[in-house]
């Protein structure tokens, strides 16, 4: 079975203490609750005792009345005698009514009162009131011994009826309260042992902590100390409960981490240390690469405009002019695709393109201005359909043709394959020049390496293979060199063939 969790045990003992102060409570709930039930019916009990006391009063202040009124020999009292019966007469039918709606809801106790109202109305019609026509014909009878066995009677069956409603409710207040006493003395030993064992949860659950939790926690606290103060090789040992485990784990994972982001930080360090350096190499390889240009324009353009010379002279000075201004064309291009790289990639404008056509027409452009130069183009004569952005992947052909042409001894050969190789397009240039070597073969795509080109006379900004590889992945080819020092290097890309049909550039 899969041990507890460190949130399992606490939740188990939260629940466990939790099912104790719940019994607890309900325990004490209950006692409250009997407790409030025996005073409303001790309360309800002592308002009928009340009540039939009345009703008990009324029947011996009649009594008592009616003796008084027989047995007094001076007419001036008997008519008060008279008054007083009259008004103990009017109480009485109150004094039932309260009596049975106190008990309304206990037939046993509903039927004596009954009973003793019932005995109470003939005790009045069938005794009191032929005794006053009596003693008001004849004293002398109605003070005589059978009248008073009489009265003794009645009024003996009234107060046994209204005994019993008494009796009755003095017998359930003892028992309620017996009852009261043992559900409160439940209570209090319920209550008084979940407490004791909710200590003793709790202390176990405490120690438990101390051992189990707070020992790998200070471990893991000062080994955390350790680390703030440079030391990423730590580590704890691992294990413990539960959560804790997994704490220590997380622990010894973000420590190798840690060590693993150290080591490629310092690395990231390095390459931006080389990035800085290929910087300030490109902003002095720039200064040179725009003042030579510039100069021969401004040079040659005051010629112009200062003197006149001949047509043919003219021309040639013209040449130089246009050729200067497209090399710092080319310059501000590449700058522009710096920004691009480092903005986060090129917007292509995609549509089906012929690159067969596109190699010939780049080679053609490039070939017309370099005749010391021998070109092989091997292309087949069937159009090959490739989609994508024409104009940024003339871009790339005329960066790999004019490497080509730079690095290339006079009369070297330049060879251009264009084929197709596991249903992709394959684009391909060899050069027979200086060869890169295997260190720098790694790192030619990256920006503004120049690897050997720095120290030859060969010009350039370190950009065109870095914007040529960005295009090319922009497109979801491949790009790749390979090379031999001192023969020449061959730079090939592939694309996906499209299957729509080519547009006419």
């Amino acid at each position: 079975m899969r041990p507890l969790s460190l949130v399992g045990r606490v939740g188990l003992l939260a629940t466990v203490v939790a099912v104790v102060i719940g019994i607890i409570v309900a325990s004490s709930l209950v006692a409250i609750l009997s407790l409030r039930s025996s005073e409303a019916k001790e309360s309800r009990a002592k308002d009928v005792t009340v009540a039939t006391l009345r009703v008990q009063t009324l029947a011996v202040e009649i009594q008592s009345s009616l003796r008084g009124y027989v047995l007094s020999e001076n007419p001036r009292l008997n008519p008060r005698f008279l008054g007083l019966l009259r008004e103990q007469r009017k109480e009485l039918p109150g004094a039932l009514v309260a009596l049975d709606k106190l008990v309304v809801d206990d037939p046993v106790q509903l039927r004596r009162a009954h009973a003793a109202g019932t005995e109470l109305h003939d005790y009045l019609t069938d005794y009191v009131d032929p005794v006053i026509t009596i003693a008001s014909v004849s004293p002398a009878d109605a003070r005589g011994p059978a009248s008073g066995q009489e009265d003794k009677l009645r009024q003996q069956q009234i107060h046994d009826s209204l005994n019993e409603i008494l009796a009755t409710e003095d017998l359930r207040s003892q028992r309620r309260a017996t009852h009261t006493r043992d559900v409160a003395r439940t209570a209090v030993i319920i209550g008084a042992v979940g407490l004791a064992g909710s200590a003793v949860l709790v202390l176990l659950f405490g120690a438990w902590v101390a051992s189990g939790v707070a020992a790998p926690l200070r471990r893991t606290a000062e080994a955390a100390a350790d680390v703030a103060r440079g030391d990423l090789s730590v580590r704890l040992d691992e294990g413990g409960a539960g959560e804790v485990g997994t704490l220590v784990s997380a622990f010894n994972s973000m420590t190798r981490s840690l060590e693993v982001g150290r080591r490629e930080m310092l690395l990231q360090n390095e390459r931006l240390r080389e990035s800085e350096q290929h910087k300030r190499d490109l902003i002095s390889m720039v200064s040179h690469e725009l003042r030579t240009p510039l100069s021969a324009v401004l040079g040659f353009t005051s010629l112009l405009l200062e003197r006149e010379f001949p047509p043919d002279e003219q021309q040639r000075y013209l040449e130089i002019v246009d050729t200067q201004a497209r090399r710092l064309a080319t310059l501000a291009g590449d700058f522009l695709d710096v920004q691009l790289l480092e903005g986060g990639g090129f917007e292509l404008d995609r549509a089906p393109f012929d690159l067969v056509e596109l190699a010939r027409e780049q080679t053609r452009l490039f070939f017309s201005h370099s005749e010391g130069h021998e070109l092989v183009l091997d292309v087949p004569d069937e159009p090959m359909v490739v989609d994508g952005d024409r104009d940024r992947l003339a871009q790339v052909v005329g960066n790999l043709l004019s490497n080509a042409i730079k690095y290339s001894p006079e009369g070297g050969v330049v060879r251009v394959y264009v084929g197709v190789r596991d249903h992709r397009a394959v684009f391909s240039v060899t050069d027979s020049g200086l060869g890169i070597p295997p260190e720098d073969r790694e790192r030619v795509f990256d920006k503004f390496f120049r690897g050997a080109a720095k120290t030859t006379t060969v010009g350039g900004t370190g950009l065109g293979l870095a914007v040529a590889r960005e295009i090319v992945t922009t497109h979801g080819g491949t790009i790749d060199v390979e090379s031999t020092v001192g023969v020449g290097s061959t730079f090939t890309f592939e694309l996906p063939l499209s299957l729509a049909p080519a547009v006419s550039a």
